[in-house]
């Protein structure tokens, strides 16, 4: 990946984040994040033991987490 692909992506998906940071975006506890991210639903990496994750995943994530319940909502 060349530095300029390699920025142009981290400018699409913001400040990277530890998953204590995005715990507390997301209003949720850090084991919860770590369940997200060990589960694919949080977009995340790991950098050796350290889960990292973007601003722009979070409101990825909660923006998929609204359409779902609104769905359900409009289901009942």
């Amino acid at each position: 990946m060349s530095e300029e692909t390699a920025r142009k992506a981290l400018d699409e998906e913001g400040r990277i984040i530890s998953l204590y940071e995005a715990a507390d975006i997301l209003g949720a506890s850090y084991p919860t994040a770590m369940r997200l991210a060990k589960s694919g639903e949080l977009k995340a990496f790991r950098i050796r033991k350290t889960w990292r994750t973007s601003e722009s995943a979070c409101r990825e994530f909660v923006r998929s987490q609204l359409e779902i319940q609104a769905l359900a909502c409009k289901s009942i």
